[in-house]
């Protein structure tokens, strides 16, 4: 009998992600393929995860937590630590008795590839090239791959950033530019949070790997000049601005109204992209696959689909604005606006009013453990929360 092919395009995480979902939520039925170039570029920086996507690669890669670590260039991860936010710096947790790791995404690649074939055999399938075009007919979907057509009768489209945002929900902006320095100094204390660190222009994010630490400086050009910023990020990680390394990338915050179309879903970059606070990226990928799967299976609609993918996003970015509510440890333009761009964010949804009855639960001492949140456990947002010393006013 003839197999069920879906195929995943790109190797990022979120195509990592995705071949680890389908290879072990689809039966025998079916074959799933990688479709990537080797020659495109993989930005090798330390990116922080969340637990569902380690449960991803438990489940695709039978990855151990404790042996496979070091092959990720990985360390654990216990939460994200805010410094400079407040006067005292606070820890986001992750969900109660869970933990993730921050990781080398080249490492990842490399990783993931050589497992993949050996747990998975002949249902798992490499193809190495580039994607010329991509058909999405009624029956099937038609890839030409350096000139060559493949047949597969789903897609998940990790390619990354798009060429064109037509039919793409923009999200007003608050940071739009990031200045990113690997350096191999390794301190003598284990760090087991990712870092977000408030500076005057912005906050930096901090990702501690096995052999390195990743920084991103993150600030909006249309505030702080890029010779200013460079100048703030060489002093606040104290390494002198010639010897910086020349990574910059410009980007304006966006999520795809239509991710799902026929047999293709968009994931990874190809879906949104947002300021990079909490993971939360992750929390779209992991989203994504079990809609796709779902929808595959018949058990949801193609606007379902898209309707809960953009309800995530909007939900993604209100929780973003949470975080800039309340009051600052610098009072520059960037802060200034920055609350006011919070609140506005918040009022865009009701998941804070969500959150906001479980802080209330909490406060009655009910079985609050029992209630059902959407991005965060009750018991991590109400660390959140008291710590960034915020009145439920503001959220409702």
């Amino acid at each position: 009998m003839e197999k069920n092919k879906i195929a995943v395009i790109g190797v990022g995480t979120a195509g990592v992600q995705s071949l680890c979902h389908f290879l072990s939520s689809l039966n025998e039925n079916w074959e799933v393929t990688s479709i990537h170039n080797p020659s495109k570029k993989i930005l090798g920086i330390g990116e922080s995860t969340n637990p569902s996507f380690i449960t991803a690669i438990e489940n695709g890669l039978n990855f151990n937590i404790v042996n496979d670590l070091s092959k990720v260039n990985g360390t654990l991860k216990f939460g994200t630590k805010y410094t400079n936010w407040r006067e005292e710096e606070f820890l986001n947790p992750l969900l109660d008795g869970t933990v993730a790791i921050h990781l080398d995404t080249f490492s990842l690649y490399e990783f993931a590839m050589d497992r993949l074939v050996g747990i998975w055999g002949d249902k798992f399938k490499i193809i190495k090239g580039n994607v010329d075009s991509m058909d999405n007919n009624i029956d099937d979907v038609k890839i030409q791959i350096d000139g060559k057509t493949h047949s597969f009768d789903f897609v998940v489209d990790c390619s990354g950033t798009p060429k064109s945002f037509d039919g793409y929900e923009k999200v007003d902006t608050l940071l739009n530019t990031c200045l990113v320095h690997n350096t191999k100094e390794i301190t003598d204390k284990e760090i087991e949070s990712t870092g977000h660190i408030a500076t005057e222009d912005g906050w930096m994010f901090r990702v501690p790997l096995a052999t390195r630490t990743s920084y991103g400086y993150l600030y909006n050009n249309t505030i702080t000049s890029d010779n200013d910023a460079t100048n703030n990020f060489s002093k606040t990680i104290g390494v002198p601005v010639d010897e910086l390394q020349d990574i910059k990338y410009e980007f304006n915050p966006y999520y795809d109204k239509n991710a799902l179309q026929g047999r293709v879903i968009k994931n990874g970059n190809a879906v949104a992209f947002f300021e990079p606070m909490f993971a939360n990226s992750l929390f779209m990928y992991d989203l994504v696959n079990h809609a796709f799967y779902e929808y595959i299976m018949g058990m949801d609609s193609e606007q379902g689909v898209n309707e809960r993918i953009s309800t995530r996003a909007k939900n993604v970015v209100s929780m973003i604005g949470f975080h800039y509510l309340g009051d600052y440890k610098y009072s520059t333009k960037f802060w200034e606006r920055a609350k006011d761009w919070g609140k506005d964010r918040v009022k865009e949804t009701d998941i804070l009013e969500l959150h906001a009855n479980v802080l209330d639960l909490i406060d009655k001492k009910s079985n609050w453990k029992d209630s059902e949140t959407i991005v965060f456990g009750a018991n991590g947002f109400h660390t959140i929360f008291k710590n960034l010393g915020l009145d439920k006013s503001l959220i409702r």
